[in-house]
């Protein structure tokens, strides 16, 4: 109890320091805060600040690029590119005073809710809990856009089942996959380890107030404005292939209908193979974090900071601390990598085109090998892993007949 005490005492003062010096780094100075408040700016700027003192945050950005000053409402009268739990929590955290009141508002929340991410670790993982709160990702991704709160919501889901609150778990997770979608990588394992454990009546329940609370959600923005609403859908479905994993030095695959029957075709492969593992006995943490393991490899693009939620489902399945370093290493990597390239470009550097030929390749190189690093490594060194289990959600033996 002492040694958690501890472990609680220093992580948490770790993670407050992360957030404390993110915050910092990303306010940006009082003019061109100034600026961002304003229906004429384009936010310009902000960028070329930003990107030359690799503080960009999506944050800021859609402060100005949103309007969320003006506090038109989300989905209604504004469209919005996320899910809808994000962009409520982006207007509500716009009626604090200014763009410095509205960046506290929010690196405070995404603060509250990594320490309490952090805190279930301890309960669950502790070995893990080390490498979630010790990593620098938060100094460079903590508020670059709202993920944390995210990674909280899924974390908070999952504690619900451990522990055996199971309509809660459900309607947790329904606010967690439309705050951000990732999150839905655990739903199937979940339903396939009440199934063959005979708990299907519990999963039945679970899938009705996952979908009813799935509706609450979502229909009244869909009927007010069905356009603005699928914003999420439709942006992502038509999204061009980024310059990522198909589209880079060595590759040149740009079509958009090719990478992603590619990727879905990888993602449904793994899916499979995972889902008979769990079927099994196996974890269903393993295995969702194997899944989205693959799916961030493949996906026509990815976003620096998606990088924080591998280290959130390795630390969740309680991968060895050496994976959370990697991925550490590899998103700090990738965040100077990134915001290199743009700022080269931004500013019509001449040494633009020389860095991303020679040097921004490679970068791309560093993410993608500490992903296959990461699922080789405990692949063979915890086989283990995807082998019959008891997880606390499921502890209770049920016979097979039981509905």
């Amino acid at each position: 109890m002492q040694s958690r005490r501890w472990q609680l005492g220093i992580g948490s003062a770790v993670i407050t320091g992360w957030f404390v010096w993110a915050f910092i780094r990303t306010m940006p100075p009082r003019g061109i805060a100034r600026g961002l408040a304003s229906t004429t700016n384009n936010g310009s700027a902000y960028h070329l600040w930003a990107y030359a003192h690799m503080a960009y945050s999506d944050v800021v950005s859609l402060y100005n690029g949103h309007q969320l000053f003006t506090h038109a409402l989300p989905y209604i009268t504004t469209p919005i590119e996320y899910p809808v739990l994000m962009g409520i929590f982006m207007w509500l955290a716009a009626f604090a005073p200014g763009l410095f009141g509205y960046l506290l508002v929010t690196a405070v929340v995404m603060w509250a809710a990594a320490l309490a991410t952090f805190r279930w670790l301890v309960e669950w993982r502790p070995h893990a809990a080390w490498g979630f709160a010790l990593s620098p990702l938060f100094l460079a991704y903590g508020i670059m856009n709202w993920d944390v709160l995210g990674i909280f919501l899924m974390a908070w889901a999952l504690w619900a089942y451990e522990h055996k609150r199971y309509d809660l778990s459900a309607v947790v997770f329904a606010g967690a996959v439309f705050f951000k979608l990732f999150p839905v990588f655990y739903l199937p394992y979940i339903a396939i380890a009440l199934w063959t454990t005979g708990q299907r009546a519990r999963l039945k329940r679970m899938v009705g107030l996952f979908g009813l609370s799935s509706l609450i959600l979502n229909v009244p923005f869909a009927l007010a404005n069905w356009k603005n609403w699928s914003l999420f859908f439709s942006f992502n479905a038509t999204r061009p292939v980024g310059a990522d994993i198909w589209e880079n030095h060595w590759i040149h695959l740009t079509s958009t209908p090719v990478v992603d029957a590619l990727s879905l075709l990888a993602v449904l492969v793994t899916a499979g193979i995972t889902a008979r593992l769990v079927a099994r006995g196996g974890s269903i943490y393993h295995a969702a974090a194997l899944l989205f393991a693959v799916f961030l490899f493949v996906n026509k693009v990815y976003s620096p900071q998606y990088t924080l939620w591998l280290l959130a489902f390795a630390a969740l399945a309680d991968w060895p601390i050496w994976t959370l370093a990697v991925f550490s290493f590899s998103g700090l990597t990738d965040d100077f990598n990134s915001f290199t390239i743009l700022r080269l470009m931004a500013t019509h550097s001449p040494n633009a085109n020389a860095y991303g030929v020679y040097v921004y390749p490679w970068g791309l190189v560093v993410r993608y090998l500490s992903i296959v690093a990461a699922v080789l490594g405990v692949q063979w060194s915890h086989p283990g892993r995807g082998k019959p289990q008891l997880e606390q959600g499921t502890m209770e033996p049920v016979p097979p007949t039981a509905t």
